[in-house]
């Protein structure tokens, strides 16, 4: 949520990560109708974004710099004759899942890509000029910029370059899965995983299975599994009619077993 300007009234960016949308409020009129950002499940506009930086008419806006989680970018949006328009998209062949993306004062753009466990800033031709490595980073501030690195202009403005990282490993493995199972697996393995190793292991396991239960339905053996708690119980075979008694201690559960009538008393053995 960031306060923001929109033709000279007072308003509020309300980034809904869970409906794909970026909504304005005017804090007197309420939801700007025409002002949103995305829809839900457009997932080619933005997928589960985080942190949009919103950047003014002086500095040449109203654009959105997004962090385009589920999709692996980040991602510029340019407000022309009421629409959104794409005016910048990044990515490289390490990116996996950003979630946050500052245009800073110099022109250059602070990404932070939390599964990729870094901080990195890009210059204007879209290179890398330096990388963090830090442990799932949330969110990075350029220290002397101000929040959300105020005064920082917008890529129209600047005739930024795109660049895609079409051969990276997320994107060959995104053609076979959905981006939320490869993101899945790469917030939920450890950091070392990779997506294709982390691809690898499941299908492994996958496999493992399979055989095993291929291996036991060929195989005449049985498998059993027995409590490893044993306790003394009643016997309950009746093979001549009549309770019979274990060698073993009866408990009785609180009942006693009624004698059959048809069997006298037994006489007490001689001492």
């Amino acid at each position: 949520m960031e306060f923001v300007e929109i033709d000279g009234r007072e308003a509020v960016m309300v980034s809904l990560r869970n409906e794909d949308q970026v909504v304005f409020v005017d804090l007197e009129r309420g939801l700007v109708a025409d002002g949103t950002l995305g829809s839900k499940g457009d997932h080619d506009t933005l997928y589960e974004q985080h942190n949009p930086d919103f950047i003014p008419a002086d500095e040449g806006g109203p654009a959105l710099l997004v962090a385009g989680s589920e999709n692996g970018r980040a991602v510029e949006y340019q407000r022309e004759d009421g629409e959104w328009v794409e005016s910048w998209s990044w990515s490289d062949e390490r990116l996996q899942w950003p979630r946050d993306a500052d245009r800073l004062p110099n022109g250059h753009t602070l990404i932070t890509d939390s599964n990729g466990d870094r901080v990195f800033e890009v210059d204007r031709e879209g290179e890398v000029v330096w990388t963090a490595s830090i442990g799932f980073p949330y969110e990075a501030e350029r220290l002397g910029t101000g929040d959300e690195s105020t005064a920082g202009e917008s890529a129209a403005a600047l005739d930024l370059p795109d660049r895609s990282g079409e051969d990276r490993l997320q994107s060959r493995a995104e053609a076979v899965f959905p981006p939320s199972i490869v993101n899945g697996i790469s917030y939920l393995f450890p950091r070392w995983v990779g997506v294709l190793e982390g691809l690898g292991l499941v299908t492994f396991l996958g496999a493992g299975l399979r055989w095993l239960t291929l291996e036991y339905r060929w195989s005449d053996r049985t498998v059993t599994v027995q409590s490893p708690i044993r306790s003394n119980s009643l016997a309950c075979s009746r093979p001549s009619g009549f309770w019979q008694r274990s060698s073993r201690r009866i408990f009785s559960l609180g009942t006693t077993p009624t004698p059959d009538p048809r069997v006298g008393p037994r006489a007490s053995p001689s001492r």
